[in-house]
């Protein structure tokens, strides 16, 4: 994707006023610009197409993890039910793990979802830049008296108009923030601290839930007189 990238953002900031004024043959640089432009696209075309299957799958992961998150809560509530504290605590930490991963996949998610954003406002701009070097190409062999083949461009607009159907080979990468090392191990003692002690709350809150839901000991029966 990044040499795309690089490749689509020299072709929408490209001015083609200046080539054409500079070029011996203006035709052939303008159908060799479109042709660039067209094959830029047909790149950009694939590497969204690719991204939202990347999102809808990052998607139903985060779904699915929210659902485990919640069942451990209720694991966590059977084992305490049953006297089983130790087996409270370990699925109280599985719940822990499980809200980690569901923070890591929304950001994955979010940067997604910006990466599209990005690249659809460049296929815009690359759609009406192609526009424009078709018009003037037009112009240009109309001036010239030459009307030049369409097949190629025909060709294109089919590839165009079929590309959200086809595999691309192209890679598309998000940009990931760079982490901090320095104080990771510090960082991952204290917050190891902070999940240590928020479980050990929730146990004795579940503590305090069990001993108030206890019924008071019926009292003994009389024996009967005689």
């Amino acid at each position: 994707m990044v040499h795309i990238a690089i490749r689509v953002r020299e072709l929408v900031s490209s001015n083609v006023s200046s080539a054409i004024d500079s070029a011996s043959n203006p035709a052939k640089m303008l159908a060799h610009l479109q042709r660039e432009i067209e094959e830029a696209l047909i790149g950009l075309h694939g590497d969204i197409a690719k991204a939202r299957r990347q999102q809808e799958r990052k998607q139903a992961d985060l779904d699915k993890a929210g659902w485990t998150e919640s069942d451990w809560s209720d694991k966590a509530q059977v084992a305490m039910d049953h006297g089983r504290e130790d087996l409270a605590r370990q699925a109280l930490m599985a719940r822990e793990d499980c809200r980690s991963s569901i923070a890591a996949m929304k950001k994955d998610v979010e940067a997604l979802e910006a990466g599209i954003a990005e690249m659809e406002e460049a296929e815009r701009e690359l759609e009406a830049k192609r526009e424009d070097v078709r018009q003037r190409l037009a112009d240009q062999r109309a001036s010239d008296g030459k009307s030049g083949p369409a097949a190629p461009a025909n060709r294109t607009e089919r590839r165009l108009d079929h590309i959200d159907a086809l595999e691309k080979r192209t890679t598309f990468a998000t940009a990931e923030a760079a982490n901090d090392c320095a104080n990771a191990s510090v960082e991952r003692e204290i917050e190891a601290m902070r999940r240590e002690r928020e479980i050990e709350e929730e146990l004795a809150a579940m503590r305090t839930g069990k001993a108030a839901a206890k019924p008071a000991k019926k009292a003994g029966k009389r024996k009967k007189t005689v």
